[in-house]
């Protein structure tokens, strides 16, 4: 039984001409998406490789190998940067592209040789790149967008399939002795290559759409300059864990946090070193709460952090630790040079009644508890956080229930 490789080539090559225009198109409406040109190029340089090698059947043989060949492996070098820098594990290894960069320049001197040694030589290149491509995302990517995994597998079928015809070439050299021989074994090495190529471009494109996806999703919910919380995100968080504590009578501790005279920080030093500082903030404190506690932007200057099944005493324990992390800790401008930054501190709790307290007391305190709505609990901590600022600044304030009044923390510079 034979394959006709030119038969083969032709459909399975014209299909993949329609993904690469396909690609393209949806390369213009992802233009800031760098991953997805350089596999796009990668398209486009290994169909041009293909216009090449196919060209032999009115251009000299030499010409189309000459031209083939490199664009192929010009090809291949794009998928594995497009791959790397999808994954984000670094840049591509030099060695790989040393590969590319000799097995092109090598080109010219093999022509000399016969057909089934340069078959079997440039089979072993693909085999290495597009190896080490799958390995790459199997030991990086595998765990991430689940459409990687295709391209993992498909580009391990594709190393596959070289590896086999340069067994073959080695093994059988009578079936190589023309670029279009027919023959079992080469038609399905085609058949494999090309189905290979075309199942790594979808998982790569789907994997693109959904690596945006997530972005886009991050950006809806998170500040862009800070990379915690915005408010449209803390809100609907907010009153979920004032439900939850309601439901497991566990307290529930709400601190509003506030910079000291951050106007001054734009007006003298200029935007971007406001920006500079509101980031260093952010890292300072998301460095020192719980995966659970909840970290948000409100707006400007104004942050909020929720610090779920914490009671009053652990809750004054965070504030005084991130107003006293702030205090001495200035924030490096531009040029290096150090800003004294402080902090205020607004806290107000939702606690449930006390374990050791009689049925009526806690029936009480559950009624009182009950009527505290996230708005409320908020409202509580602006006004401790004014109190705060009031006060003086750089220091925690904490709002009491009964009678109306303020624990007032002072914290150091």
């Amino acid at each position: 039984m034979h394959l006709d490789v030119p038969s083969l080539m032709l459909p399975l090559g014209l299909g993949y001409l329609l993904f690469a225009w396909q690609l393209v198109l949806v390369r213009r409406r992802l233009a800031a998406d760098r991953a997805l040109a350089l596999w796009t190029k990668g398209c486009v340089f290994l169909l041009a490789g293909m216009v090449g090698l196919l060209s032999r059947l009115v251009l000299p043989e030499w010409l189309s190998i000459v031209v083939g060949n490199p664009l192929v492996l010009c090809g291949m070098l794009y998928f594995t940067q497009a791959v790397y820098l999808l994954v984000g594990k670094g840049p591509v290894p030099r060695w790989i592209t040393a590969l590319v960069v000799a097995s092109a320049l090598a080109t010219p001197v093999l022509l000399a040789w016969p057909m089934s040694v340069r078959s079997m030589i440039f089979s072993v290149v693909l085999m290495l790149l597009s190896g080490a491509l799958s390995l790459h995302v199997f030991r990086h990517a595998w765990h991430a967008e689940s459409t990687m995994r295709a391209v993992a597998l498909t580009m391990l079928m594709l190393s596959v399939a070289h590896a086999l015809r340069a067994l073959q070439a080695g093994l059988v050299p009578d079936q190589y002795l023309n670029f279009f021989q027919s023959s079992l074994g080469q038609g399905i090495v085609v058949l494999l290559a090309f189905l290979a190529l075309l199942g790594s471009g979808v998982g790569f494109v789907m994997a693109s759409l959904e690596r945006t996806a997530k972005n886009m999703e991050f950006l809806a919910s998170h500040d862009a300059l800070t990379g915690c919380l915005n408010r449209r995100s803390f809100d609907p968080l907010f009153s979920h864990e004032v439900a939850r504590s309601r439901r497991s009578a566990e307290p529930l501790a709400l601190l509003l946090l506030d910079l000291d005279h951050f106007k001054q920080v734009n007006d003298l030093h200029g935007h971007r070193s406001g920006d500079l500082v509101l980031q260093a903030f952010a890292r300072r404190v998301q460095g020192r709460l719980r995966s659970a506690d909840v970290f948000a932007r409100l707006g400007g200057e104004e942050f909020a952090v929720l610090l779920p099944s914490t009671d009053l005493a652990g809750a004054q324990h965070v504030a005084d630790a991130l107003c006293r992390a702030v205090a001495e800790n200035p924030a490096q401008l531009p040029g290096g040079r150090p800003f004294a930054l402080t902090v205020s501190l607004g806290l107000a709790m939702f606690e449930p009644g006390p374990a050791n307290a009689g049925p009526a007391e806690r029936g009480a305190h559950s009624g009182a508890t009950a009527q505290v709505s996230p708005e409320l609990l908020y409202m509580r901590a602006d006004q401790a956080l004014y109190e705060a600022k009031r006060q003086g600044r750089n220091r925690v304030a904490v709002w009491r229930e009964q009678p109306l009044a303020f624990e007032d923390l002072v914290v150091s510079a």
